[in-house]
């Protein structure tokens, strides 16, 4: 890893906790910081609301609320953080959606940590354009 890379912050949120595990490992793998971990949509607005992360992983089919209504509350309440959807169903409604409501990226599970790797470059890219990574 390059040691110069900023360490991100991140809202991980899936109803599935191996997705969670697995998630975590790879981030903690390329050194950044999970801040909250939710397995609904309504804990996960909480913790991005509370702790603003860089970047939120959410899955689409989640309990209290389903990751698109979930994207469209970061948007208004968190206007930094980049989203990444997450799902086993990549249908084009599904992906669609996700990016109207505000996703920057798609990521179709299972994944791998060089899927994980390329949407977090995706989305550093995007928070570096917004002038965001200035604070780290």
């Amino acid at each position: 890893m390059n040691k110069a890379a900023p360490r991100l912050t991140f809202v991980v949120a899936d109803d599935d906790r191996m997705t969670r595990n697995v998630l975590r490992l790879l981030l903690n793998e390329l050194q950044h910081r999970i801040v909250g971990e939710a397995a609904d949509g309504e804990k996960a607005i909480e913790l991005c609301r509370a702790h603003q992360p860089d970047i939120a992983f959410l899955d689409i089919d989640m309990p209290r609320a389903d990751g698109h209504q979930v994207a469209r509350a970061i948007r208004e309440n968190c206007a930094g953080t980049q989203i990444v959807m997450v799902s086993s169903l990549p249908t084009l409604p599904n992906v669609q959606e996700a990016l109207e409501a505000g996703a920057c990226a798609f990521v179709v599970k299972p994944f791998n940590s060089a899927k994980v790797g390329d949407v977090i470059r995706l989305c550093q890219r995007k928070i570096a354009a917004a002038g965001k990574m200035d604070g780290h």
